[in-house]
This record gives C-alpha cells, sequence and structure tokens, in this order.
C-alpha cells in the first residue's frame, strides 16, 4: 500500500482519508522499512499536502490519543489553546505559555497542548516545570483542572503513543533536514479538542492552509499567524511578532476565511529587536515569564506576551479587537491576576500529585479513524456555507474588515 502511495503523491495526486488511515497503520508498521516510510513522507511534503488531507490526518492522530473528556459546555461553551508548529528557529522565550495564563486569568479556559524543546532551547513543557508546575497529571484530571483553575496542560508525549512508535522515523528525517506534514501536526491534535485556536505557523505560506485545516475539523474560531522577524519579511516566528509585520488568516464564527498582514503600528506597539525576545534555558525564559506576569518587567518582552494574548481574547469575545485586547491583556497582569493564576494551576497541580500519569501498561495502537467526527464536522460546515460569505460576527482581530476598529469614514475629497 505504501509503495502505491508513494507514486500516487509523485504524481501529485491527493490522498483520501482511508488511504490516509491505512498510511498510518503502515507508518508505525515494524515489517515496513524506514526508508519507505520517509520517502513516502518526503514525496507528501514535495507534492504539498492539500487542507484536508492536513486535517483528516489531525483527525486519525487525534482520534488515537488519549482521551481527557473534557465537556467544553461545563465551561462556558468555550476552549481555547494557544500553541505554534514550533520550527521558526528563532530562539525566543515562551511567549504563549505567558500568554495562556493571562487568558486563564480572565477566565476563558485554556487546555495548553505541548511538548519539551524539540527545535528551540526551551519547549514549553520545560518552562512549565522550571515555574513549578506539574506536567505529567493524568486526563482525568483536566475537567477538574480547568473547572477549578481554567488552565490544563497536556503533555503531549502522554497522550500520543503512536508518536513514540514514530520517533525513530521523524528523527531520521530531522538528520536529513528533511520537513514533513508531522512538522505541522502539534497544534491540531489536542486531545481537549478546543472549539478556538490561537496557532502560529513556522512559514507566512502556511497560514491560509492552516486556517482551512483549522474550518474543516470544525472549529468555532482560530486564527493562524507567522509573525515576521523584521520588515523584511526575510524570517519570522511561529506566533504574533512585535518584531514586524504579521500574516494572519482568521476564521470567523461565519465560517469565512480572510487572511491580511497587520502592521504593529496599528495595535499600538513599538517595533522591538529580535535579542530583546530571545530567551534561553527553562530557568531563563521561566524568570523572564514571572518578571512578565508579576508586572516587573515592560518594554518589548512585555508587548509580546501581550500582543499573543490579546488574539486569544479576541477569538474568546472578551475583547472587541486586537489594540483592546492589548489593553485587557494589560490589566490582567497589573491587577496581579496574572501571576496569582500560574500560584493557582502550581497548587492545583501539585495538590493531584498522587495522580497515576497517563502510561504503564499500554496497549497496541491499532488505527481506526473517527468517521464520526468526520461526519459531524462535515454537517457543522454544511451549516455554515449557508450563512453569507459577507457577514461576520464582531471577532475580527485586526484590518480595515477584520480584527482592527475601522478608522472612520473616509474623508471627503478637497474641492
Amino acid at each position: 500500500m505504501l509503495a502505491e502511495l508513494i507514486k500516487k503523491v509523485r504524481k501529485k495526486e491527493d490522498v483520501s482519508s482511508i488511504e490516509l488511515e491505512q498510511l498510518v497503520a503502515d507508518l508505525i508498521d515494524p515489517e515496513i522499512d524506514i526508508e519507505q516510510k520517509a520517502a513516502f513522507l518526503a514525496a507528501f511534503h514535495e507534492k504539498g499536502e492539500t487542507s484536508r488531507e492536513i486535517a483528516d490526518l489531525a483527525v486519525i492522530l487525534r482520534g488515537l490519543a488519549l482521551d481527557p473528556r473534557v465537556d467544553i459546555k461545563l465551561l462556558g461553551g468555550l476552549l481555547l489553546d494557544t500553541c505554534g508548529t514550533g520550527g521558526d528557529r528563532m530562539n525566543t522565550f515562551n511567549a504563549s505559555t505567558a500568554a495562556a495564563f493571562i487568558l486563564a486569568a480572565a477566565n476563558l479556559p485554556v487546555a495548553k497542548h505541548g511538548n519539551r524543546s524539540i527545535t528551540s532551547q526551551c519547549g514549553s513543557a520545560d518552562v512549565l516545570e522550571a515555574l513549578g508546575i506539574n506536567i505529567e497529571l493524568p486526563p482525568e484530571t483536566v475537567p477538574s483542572a480547568l473547572q477549578q483553575t481554567r488552565f490544563a496542560f497536556l503533555y503531549a508525549p502522554a497522550y500520543h503513543k503512536i508518536f513514540k512508535i514514530l520517533q525513530p522515523l521523524r528523527l531520521y528525517l530531522a538528520q536529513k533536514g528533511e520537513r514533513t506534514v508531522f512538522n505541522i501536526m502539534g497544534p491540531l491534535i489536542n486531545p481537549a479538542r478546543p472549539n478556538i485556536q490561537v496557532v502560529g505557523v513556522y512559514a507566512p505560506e502556511l497560514t491560509e492552509k492552516m486556517g482551512e485545516a483549522l474550518k474543516h475539523m470544525g472549529l468555532m474560531r482560530a486564527v493562524a499567524v507567522h509573525g515576521y522577524a523584521s520588515d523584511a519579511k526575510d524570517a519570522g516566528l511561529d506566533e504574533f511578532s512585535n518584531l514586524g509585520p504579521n500574516r494572519l488568516t482568521q476564521l470567523h464564527s461565519s465560517g469565512v476565511l480572510e487572511t491580511i498582514e497587520l502592521d504593529i503600528a496599528v495595535v499600538g506597539l513599538n517595533p522591538a529587536k529580535l535579542e530583546e525576545l530571545n530567551g534561553g534555558d527553562n530557568i531563563s525564559n521561566a524568570a523572564i515569564i514571572e518578571g512578565v506576569l508579576k508586572g516587573g518587567v515592560r518594554g518589548a518582552q512585555r508587548d509580546f506576551v501581550l500582543f499573543n494574548a490579546a488574539a486569544g481574547l479576541v477569538l474568546g469575545n472578551l475583547a472587541t479587537d486586537l489594540k483592546d485586547g492589548i489593553a485587557r491583556a494589560a490589566d490582567e497582569v497589573d491587577s496581579g491576576r496574572a501571576w496569582k493564576k500560574v500560584e493557582q494551576v502550581r497548587d492545583f497541580t501539585r495538590s493531584q500529585a498522587g495522580a497515576r500519569a497517563p502510561g504503564g501498561d499500554e496497549k497496541p495502537v491499532r488505527v481506526k479513524i473517527d468517521t464520526d467526527w468526520i461526519r459531524k464536522q462535515k454537517e457543522h460546515q454544511a451549516r455554515i456555507s449557508k450563512r453569507s460569505s459577507s457577514t461576520h460576527s464582531g471577532d475580527r482581530l485586526a484590518g480595515p474588515t477584520q480584527l482592527i476598529k475601522p478608522p472612520g469614514p473616509p474623508k471627503k475629497p478637497e474641492k
């Protein structure tokens, strides 16, 4: 089957959801040669994975994860994740992790899906540990964590047994310097299944593809962002950046996707320098986050965190636009609520220290596509497609027709 799929993608033909299901089974089959597996993933990436293929693969992989059984209705109807693909190689500190505490402090439930460092010095799991938070709690604690603290961390390796099986293959490809579809899977396979999401991507051309994938997966609202590292746009971050412009693709409640490029001056931010946002190891990054969330750190580092939190506040209907979101995020910090949230989460996770972490006796991974989930999402897309494509629901992030308040009526021409 894998040999046939390699021929198919080399002819630039797309892969069906059923074929993707078989693909996953082949990728974890120890009898199939690693070179053949790598050949498919390389050819698939060269073809260009479609948003539908990305979404279908994400549904399959997420369906294989441990399920924390989060009932979003009990959380008020919204659950957010703020997570990047990684791979930008810019070595900034963990701004989206810091932003997650601001969002939780604003009473927006956050299920943060993350891992240890892979392409950077410090992953979200690393910095949370340095902040004294227990990252390896069992899935059954996630609903209570979200209800009591509005924050839960889902440590990816503990939930996705399949990635342990795939690790040799991913290392093999990494050593060859080849990117594959797995480089963008992380934000899409959160086992808690958030319905609003801020997703950072490592390349600007991925914002639209990621936005479309999030739409296929049935999210209520989302934004995919690539933040440029300068006005030259020759490098960038997998999160909102106060270094230069930002490319955004926003999924509105209506199902409409919009892409813009945003000048940070419009949201009231001054351009920073990359060295001001550089991170280090987990201890260094934890110290930066503590300084920002306690209100002692001002300037570029604070702006970086507030900017990323602002997007979540807009998607969560807690801010009217990004500029308003930055102001509201600043209030969560300056009031002391953001750092108190860190302390609350720390206390909760420590109180659960005796709980059995995910793992233990591992059962064989059986690949089965979540057809019921796909059916529900197709029904959801059919409903939203009936809505007017010109109608938006007040969830804009920036730009004259998106997430920033319009500048007002145009001036009349001078006579």
